[in-house]
């Protein structure tokens, strides 16, 4: 599924990218988790939660399996789009959000493995001024994913 779609009125389009630098069998591990359902179900804090409708919450993604990440301020919900050797990718639907639906909608993460890094892109609409804080939140959350990646 490939997102076209443009920002609705009032909000601007916001790609994130993080780039995760390891040893090549360090970043093998990596992308292995990031295709693994329990990488997600597992370990969340309280109250946020990930689920897959699948009946199954552990082992390997499935293309157009269904899932939602949800907690207060928080509801978003997609399909697992294509996976690759080197590619993954989450489709949200309209109606996702973060914080408020008037605030930040995702509308779309990617997971490139490199040779030498993983490249995520995360890809939302939001209001203009809210961009340098939403940045600033990224940074702060990609770099405790990454770090807890190493931990799993």
């Amino acid at each position: 599924m490939n997102q076209t779609s443009i920002p609705p009125k009032g909000f601007i389009e916001h790609e994130f990218i993080r780039e995760f630098h390891d040893s090549e069998e360090k970043l093998q591990q990596f992308w292995n988790k990031l295709l693994l359902r329990e990488t997600f179900t597992s370990g969340q804090i309280f109250p946020y939660r990930v689920e897959f409708s699948d009946t199954a919450q552990e082992g390997y993604m499935i293309p157009g399996e269904l899932n939602i990440h949800h907690g207060p301020f928080l509801s978003v919900h997609g399909a697992v789009g294509e996976i690759t050797k080197n590619y993954r990718n989450l489709n949200y639907f309209y109606g996702s959000y973060v914080l408020s639906f008037r605030l930040v909608r995702p509308v779309q993460l990617e997971f490139f493995k490199e040779d030498q890094f993983i490249k995520l892109k995360f890809k939302v609409y939001l209001r203009p001024w809210f961009s340098p804080i939403w940045e600033f939140s990224n940074r702060i959350l990609w770099s405790l994913f990454g770090f807890s990646m190493d931990r799993k």
